[in-house]
């Protein structure tokens, strides 16, 4: 925890504190065991003075008083000056050229011109103005004496920065900061150049530029962030370093592999019947370099590249490959040394147009040097590029845990600086009067009782105090002309408006209107015929008129005053008099504009959808936080345009005929402001390796390549600082919430009732209701019986007692089970026939034995009931396995219950003894065991990988390999005929509705339907084109296995 800082107050800074402060160095320095103190950080200059210290009276405003900070109290010879902002400046206390002193009335002028808000904004203003001369392409007549005032408000800066501040003694004074050192160059190299009659060279003009980063240092947030994204790019040097090294290594692999290959070019080479002069000048340097006399391709500019290796590029009859000409795009590709090595590594690094430099290499090449390049863009591309990433979002964690411990450790402090204050405060309250209050040195330190409160508290009073921006007597109007209770008949007519409007079913009805009109809008385009802007006219009107009959109703049902208190309905309002304003001024030309904020529309949904409502507040909370960083990027991009307009716009008046042969400037240029902009903006979105070409061969190429380098590089790192900025909020305002409004609960309750009524008539039109017995309950020897009619036959009913009577002669325990569930009902029963129940599903006990089922009473009868109470013995009309038949397959149980196979089939009873029925289980259970076999699984898993594979064997050749071909037919039939019976085994074995109702089985399903319609296809002529849908198969590999699941 800090120390609290000392001294406890705001006191005058004069002779004898300067006295003071040398003593207490001097003593601090012969002192070993020093105190480990830290400056803080609330206390930095250029910040804003903590609330806590109280307010600031009239005599401490632009007056030099004792540093509030520990760190610079005891061990620095400075003093602070706030402004009327609370803004600290922190001033060297020591004597400026050994004459002016901190208590001299010269630096004292100084200071407080130097500190008042009004020079800060005035020179604000002035780099403000300054920055649009810049992007002036031709100043007007009245410019350069504006350019002279502006450079007499930067030289007039300068001067009270030194006089204030000094120029080289201590860590605050005028050469002490680098941005002071930035607007000392700059306004130098001006004076030079504007009052020099000689003319100077142009990069001391082009310096001038460097003006616009002036705003940095005036804004505290982005002199902060700027500070923060150095110290972010320290960490990454090793990034940095270890990306240069394997640039340098596979630059260097590159000379070797491809040097001089990209020259080599199909050269026109005379043939037997050509004269003697043609051929006498193939030899000549002349003949090597016109460029009719290479082969191009049709379209094409450059000429075609060849090779001599087998694998290259072959040239066509009457040329031979030579190495002639110079490299392609006008000599800037190539690897012919170092330095355009690395800038072809670096062009793939970036991945800026790679797919032309592979062609030019494989046509000159080779098509086995394509490993080159998956390698480069693997390891650059994707994991240097990651691992950049990863640092860069590790720095940036670091940074927000640093700033988070340094918020936790200041607060303890502050609770205590409060504490301390809180006491004094009480002690003046108990020895002094209200007068005497009232009558304390301004210069003692006073906390107002919002800081003594809770943060959130204090919050809450400044929102109430912010919305009461109008005095009482306009909310007393407000309350009397804007909530309208006058008549019992008006009274009603509101009650059943506020019922009609508020009902859930008119929500849903409004919401329903706003999908359609938005589906309107997504009709509008161009050319429309008459009948659709007919139809979309009369939507709008339609749309319009629902809009304003809501707000109306709206209005009546909660009164004027209610109804704008809320503000989703002001949005609505909004939206309805910009619809009414749109008829209105529909007939006037140039208002065509108007029409775009039909938009807004669209956000009403945020009213009906929560998530989207969170989603729209997150970003504009992100948006707000990161405004320092958004302001900074646009910053670099305005500097960056300005400065290439300024470097290149010469450049283009001077060489422009060597660009195009009509003297017409290219679409992509820097010539005036808007097109560089423009320029820069393509060259971050990442393509700039085209136009670098276009810059080079006019600009210079030492030129080129700065200024690009420049642009990509500290573009992209604010791009990915500001993404992980912009996740980052995202990420800690996750669980935003907002309060749900009415209109998304009635929503809500509405999708309800329908769902609820569907589900009420769904079953009653399309299903036929089944007769079921309603079950009954018996109280026998004080036991509850629970009988299913369904389960048992009459018979069986009626032997209940006999039933339980030697049921606790044989089996105490299944009395027990009986009784804890009683939907078992009577299965294990020994003296009952061996009924199974199955009227919650059809479905067997497969792993009880036969022996243990048999009746122990031996009552010949029993058999008899059997075939009474099977209601189904081989009923089709689900095959499903159930829960208990689940237990014949003991591996793959849990699986079942996984993925939902353990479901129960349709009403219907099978008999165990009936012969039928253990004919239909066993089938069942056979199947069942053969599906959950691990060969099975994996003769199946090793036929879908082959069914796949041979999809590869079906080129555009197969015609011509008759083997191939015969091979894939027959194999075909197997993987279909296998597949088929796959299906028809889980069909048997797990049941239609289990089936069909797990997605993986449908996407088996599916596959098995295209290779029986591709095996058609072969067969029929007309069915040939669905061969086509035969590449689906390969979708059922993900069926197969469960991490691709």
């Amino acid at each position: 925890m800090l120390p609290s800082p000392e001294p406890k107050g705001f006191v005058p800074f004069t002779r004898e504190s300067f006295e003071l402060i040398k003593q207490r160095i001097a003593k601090t320095q012969n002192e070993e065991d020093e105190e480990d103190l830290k400056p803080n950080t609330d206390l930095e200059a250029g910040k804003e003075l903590p609330l806590l210290y109280g307010k600031l009276s009239g005599g401490m405003v632009s007056e030099p008083l004792e540093d509030v900070d520990p760190y610079y109290y005891k061990k620095k010879n400075t003093f602070i000056v706030l402004n009327k902002n609370r803004t600290i400046f922190r001033f060297n206390a020591a004597s400026i050229l050994c004459t002016l002193s901190p208590f001299s009335s010269i630096r004292g002028t100084t200071i407080k011109v130097l500190v008042h808000p009004f020079f800060r904004l005035l020179i604000l203003i002035s780099v403000l103005t300054d920055c649009i001369f810049l992007s002036m392409s031709n100043l007007p007549k009245w410019g350069p004496a504006l350019e002279n005032t502006l450079l007499g408000i930067y030289t007039f800066e300068i001067l009270v920065k030194l006089i204030a501040r000094g120029v080289w003694a201590g860590s605050f004074s005028f050469a002490g900061d680098l941005w002071n050192w930035l607007d000392f160059s700059v306004t130098l190299f001006e004076i030079i150049i504007r009052y020099s009659p000689i003319n100077l060279i142009e990069e001391l003009q082009i310096a001038r530029t460097l003006r616009i980063l002036k705003i940095i240092p005036l804004n505290q947030g982005l002199k902060s962030l700027v500070g923060t994204l150095i110290h972010c790019l320290k960490k990454l040097m090793g990034v940095i370093i270890l990306t240069l090294f394997f640039l340098s290594i596979f630059s260097l692999i590159g000379m070797g592999l491809f040097m001089g290959n990209l020259k080599h070019k199909c050269l026109r080479w005379p043939q037997d019947n050509e004269n003697e002069t043609l051929h006498n000048r193939t030899g000549h340097p002349y003949y090597m370099r016109e460029k009719e006399n290479f082969y191009h391709l049709e379209g094409e500019s450059h000429a075609l590249l060849c090779g001599n290796r087998t694998d290259a590029s072959q040239c066509p009859e009457g040329y031979t490959c030579v190495k002639a000409g110079i490299n392609p795009d006008h000599g800037f590709t190539n690897f012919d040394n170092f330095g355009w090595a690395l800038l072809a590594l670096f062009r793939l690094m970036t991945q800026d147009y790679p797919e032309a430099l592979y062609h030019q290499i494989l046509y000159a090449s080779g098509k086995i040097y394509m490993v080159f390049f998956v390698v480069v863009s693997f390891w650059f591309a994707f994991y240097m590029a990651s691992l950049f990433l990863g640092i860069l979002a590790m720095a940036y964690e670091e940074e927000n845990q640093t700033a988070a411990e340094k918020s936790k450790m200041i607060e303890p402090t502050f609770q205590q600086r409060i504490k301390e204050h809180q006491e004094e405060n009480e002690a003046a309250k108990a020895k002094t009067t209200q007068i005497e209050m009232k009558k304390r040195s301004p210069t003692s330190t006073s906390i107002s009782v919002d800081i003594l409160e809770d943060a959130t508290l204090r919050h809450k009073e400044e929102c109430k105090k912010s919305r009461k921006k109008c005095p009482l007597c306009w909310y007393g109007f407000a309350k009397t002309f804007f909530i309208w209770n006058c008549s019992p008949c008006w009274l009603k007519l509101k009650e059943f408006v506020h019922r009609i409007i508020m009902n859930p079913f008119t929500d849903l009805f409004l919401f329903m209107c706003i999908i359609l009109n938005i589906h309107f809008l997504a009709l509008e385009h161009y050319p429309m015929s008459e009948q659709t802007i007919n139809l979309l006219s009369i939507g709008n009107l339609v749309f319009i008129g629902i809009f304003t009959a809501e707000m109306i109703f709206k209005i009546i049902a909660m009164h004027p005053y209610g109804y704008f208190q809320v503000g989703w309905n002001i949005f609505d309002s909004a939206i309805v008099f910009h619809g009414l304003a749109e008829l209105y001024l529909a007939n006037i030309q140039g208002l065509a504009l108007f029409r775009l904020f039909r938009i807004l529309r669209i956000f009403k949904l945020g009213k009906y959808w929560p998530t989207f409502q969170i989603l729209m507040q997150n970003l504009r909370n992100s948006l707000v936080a990161l405004k320092d960083l958004a302001l900074l990027l646009f910053m670099f991009l305005f500097f960056s345009a300005v400065f290439g307009m300024k470097l290149f716009d010469l450049c283009y008046e001077k060489y422009i005929c060597n660009i195009n042969e009509d003297c017409l400037l290219p679409r992509w240029h820097m010539h005036d402001f808007f097109h560089s902009l423009l320029f820069v903006f393509r060259i971050l979105c990442g393509e700039w390796i085209e136009t670098l070409w276009d810059c080079m061969k006019f600009g210079g190429q030492s030129r080129c390549l700065s200024f690009y380098m420049m642009v990509i590089l500290i573009g992209n790192l604010l791009i990915i600082y500001l993404f992980l900025a912009l996740v980052s909020s995202f990420s800690s305002c996750k669980d935003a919430t907002t309060e749900e409004n009415n209109e998304a609960k009635n929503l809500q309750l509405a999708m309800a009732s329908i769902k609820k009524g569907i589900n009420y008539l769904f079953p009653k039109i399309l299903c036929k209701k089944q007769n079921v017995p309603k079950e009954t309950t018996e109280h026998v020897n004080g036991v509850y019986v629970k009988e299913d009619i369904s389960d048992h036959t009459l018979s069986d009913l009626s032997n209940t007692h006999d039933f339980l009577k030697d049921k606790d002669k044989s089996s105490g325990t299944e009395k027990n089970t009986m009784t804890e569930n009683e939907s078992q009902s009577l299965i294990h029963s020994p003296s009952v026939s061996e009924t199974v129940p199955i009227a919650s599903g059809e479905s067997d006990i497969e792993n009880l034995d036969n022996k243990e089922i048999q009746s122990k009473s031996g009552d010949g009868s029993s058999k008899e009931k059997i075939k009474q109470s099977s209601s189904s013995e081989c009923s089709t009309v689900d095959i499903a396995i159930s829960e208990e038949e689940e237990m014949v397959c003991e591996r793959g149980r849990l699986k079942h219950l996984k993925s939902g196979y353990g479901r129960r089939s349709s009403p219907g009873q099978i008999s165990k003894v009936s012969q039928k029925g253990r004919i239909w289980r066993n089938i069942r259970k056979t199947c069942c065991k053969i599906v959950e076999n691990n060969w099975f699984k994996g003769f199946i898993g090793l036929v879908t990988l082959l069914s796949t594979g041979a999809l590869a064997f079906e080129d555009i050749y197969i015609d011509q390999r008759k083997t191939i071909k015969i091979l894939l037919e027959y194999a075909d039939m197997i993987f279909t005929y296998i597949f088929i019976l796959e299906m028809l085994l889980k069909w048997m074995a797990y049941g239609f509705k289990a089936y069909f109702t797990n997605g993986w089985y449908k996407l088996d399903f599916m596959v098995v339907i295209v290779f029986c319609l591709s095996l058609m296809g072969k067969t029929r002529e007309e069915l040939k084109p669905l061969t086509s849908i035969k590449f689906l198969r390969a979708l059922r590999v993900l069926s197969q296995f469960e991490k691709m699941k």
